[in-house]
């Protein structure tokens, strides 16, 4: 499958909305850190609120704590999508909803496998149920594959995520 649209996404403070300073250094559900980098998006301004509230308490920080972050929303036009919110094409993968959305360490290293496959198999981004937001998804991106089946562009939104402006 195809995808245009509109994603979101949370970012430092004023920084650029297509900043990827982390994403090789980031430990991910759909990345292996420090082989590939992933670019998390959410379909929804709540799912990426969702995201972002789900991973502050992984790592055990208040909101209010936390540096400023800015949600952003993002332009996309990504090619290959592998579309892992068809339980058909969970059956292909043998991986259950249970398991995209699960955190235990076996659960993570499932959807790991299922990238390094996806990228293999030339996918550029892997739709998925977002693990922080029950019914939402997630678009995560690939960039380092070919530059003609991706397309990021800022999208036009900057809301003030933990901060008054």
């Amino acid at each position: 499958m195809d995808f245009e649209g509109l994603v979101w996404r949370y970012v430092p403070r004023n920084a650029h909305a297509l900043h990827l300073g982390f994403i090789l250094l980031a430990r991910g559900r759909w990345n292996r850190y420090a082989e590939y980098g992933c670019l998390y998006t959410s379909l929804s301004p709540e799912g990426a609120r969702a995201e972002y509230a789900k991973e502050l308490r992984r790592i055990g920080i208040d909101a209010e704590a936390d540096q400023p972050k800015d949600l952003v929303s993002l332009t996309v036009g990504v090619a290959r999508v592998l579309d892992l919110t068809d339980a058909d094409r969970r059956k292909h993968f043998a991986i259950t909803l249970e398991t995209l959305t699960g955190d235990a360490e076996d659960d993570l290293e499932s959807c790991r496998i299922v990238a390094d496959i996806a990228r293999l198999e030339g996918y550029d981004a892997i739709l998925s149920p977002s693990a922080a937001l029950d019914a939402g998804r997630n678009l995560n991106l690939y960039i380092d594959g070919r530059a003609d089946h991706l397309r990021l562009m800022d999208g036009p939104d900057r809301i003030p995520l933990n901060y008054e402006p």
